[in-house]
């Protein structure tokens, strides 16, 4: 063999090689591949021809929940990848997820939910199918696709007819138990991250497990076999991952706790030392009270909504601000204070401010925090209520550059005080 020939043929080899290996790496970062969203379309199209479908609409509960699921999405494949929940209009208690970010949930699903909770953990179960690629597995394993049938879509028409026969049937049949216990996991995470009680997911199960005299209810479970030991693990694994937060909390809250304690020494030779500031003021209104430091004004606002039973402004040299009492009961479903502080994350995340988010523990209420950086400003604000109760105690805190350590003190005494009366 020709020496020059052997080396040209191994050099195109080579090249060849490298083109097809960063092919595969362009195409593995891509969340839904052509064939999926193929799937996905004709799975939608023949749904769509049995029932009534629509998507929700960004004001609904349904939408916001799963906005806030998909803000704290960390795989990178999926981080920028927009899901889609569609609303069928049927009394069937089922969900699934058909491909390509397309989560379905019956009307007869959304009547059993009675907390956001629950909803919560149901998109987030149906989101974790999509971000472990079970559908795509399936695919991949009964089909017997190659690397190159995924990179370069080389099908028939008969062959997407059989791959959307394979995914009907998955849907129909279930995943494996293996598949389900790997999307309640990943729903648990999730949920955490987004600030959700991951023992929704629980109480979705034993919703299923009370009714399961109802036929009905065997399209769900059918899809999703809701055995005891399914209960028993998620029982586990939540109650792990509540204790190693915990955990971190404590050790967050010793450091910061540090932190403070060595900002508020006094300098050396500074010949004196900072005087302790005292709630020494006390705020008495409906439903409502607290202390606060005798060197804050508070100026009652006249409210115009109904709902709102007091309001007042807050002035003092540290911090500009105030509260506000609402009454929560007679509006839509599931209004909350949790609620009311993921729609305002959202849109100060949605403005381009920086955004941390907080659950204060309280053994009487229900504290949330969020902490916005924007135009180098900072605001505290904090969404209250008594557990389990729709009376929302919500402050807003805009602190000034100097002394602010001092200040977030002063509004954590301030914190401990409030009672509802």
């Amino acid at each position: 063999m020709d020496k020059n020939n052997f080396v040209s043929r191994n050099i195109f080899s080579i090249t060849i090689i490298l083109i097809l290996l960063l092919v595969i790496s362009s195409a593995s970062g891509l969340a839904f591949s052509d064939y999926e969203k193929n799937v996905a379309e004709q799975l939608y199209n023949d749904l769509d021809q049995k029932y009534v479908i629509t998507e929700f609409k960004p004001e609904t509960t349904e939408y916001q929940t799963l906005k806030r699921l998909e803000a704290n999405i960390i795989n990178k494949k999926f981080r920028n990848e927009k899901f889609k929940l569609h609303h069928i209009d049927d009394k069937l208690i089922n969900a699934y997820y058909i491909g390509n970010g397309n989560i379905m949930i019956f009307e007869g699903l959304l009547q059993q939910l009675k907390t956001e909770d629950q909803l919560a953990a149901l998109i987030a179960h149906e989101m974790g199918h999509a971000v472990k690629e079970h559908l795509t597995e399936d695919l991949q394993r009964n089909m017997s696709l190659s690397i190159l049938n995924l990179l370069f879509n080389h099908f028939t028409e008969n062959e997407y007819q059989t791959m959307t026969n394979i995914a009907q049937n998955l849907i129909a049949n279930g995943y494996s138990r293996e598949q389900e216990q790997e999307s309640d996991i990943y729903a648990v995470d999730l949920m955490m991250r987004s600030i959700y009680d991951p023992e929704g997911l629980i109480e979705l199960m034993k919703i299923f497990k009370e009714n399961s005299h109802n036929l009905k209810l065997l399209e769900f479970t059918q899809t999703h076999p809701i055995p005891e030991s399914r209960i028993k693990y998620l029982n586990e694994y939540i109650a792990k991952k509540k204790s190693q937060e915990t955990a971190e909390n404590v050790e967050d809250s010793g450091a910061n706790s540090k932190t403070e304690l060595s900002q508020n020494k006094p300098a050396e030779n500074a010949g004196t030392e900072r005087k302790a500031v005292n709630l020494n003021q006390n705020f008495q209104g409906k439903k409502i009270k607290f202390s606060y430091p005798k060197s804050w004004t508070l100026k009652k606002v006249d409210a115009v909504k109904k709902e709102v039973k007091l309001k007042y402004q807050i002035e003092a040299a540290e911090l500009q601000g105030g509260f506000v009492l609402e009454d929560l009961s007679q509006k839509s479903f599931m209004e909350t204070a949790r609620k009311q502080f993921i729609y305002a994350s959202i849109a100060a995340e949605e403005a381009g401010a920086e955004v941390k988010k907080n659950t204060i523990e309280d053994n009487r209420l229900d504290i949330y925090q969020l902490e916005v950086i924007e135009d180098d400003q900072l605001r505290l604000e904090y969404f209250i209520s008594q557990k389990n109760e729709q009376q929302l105690l919500h402050f807003i805190f805009e602190l000034n550059n100097k002394n602010q350590a001092e200040t977030r003190n002063l509004i954590r005494k301030l914190l401990k005080t409030i009672k509802f009366l």
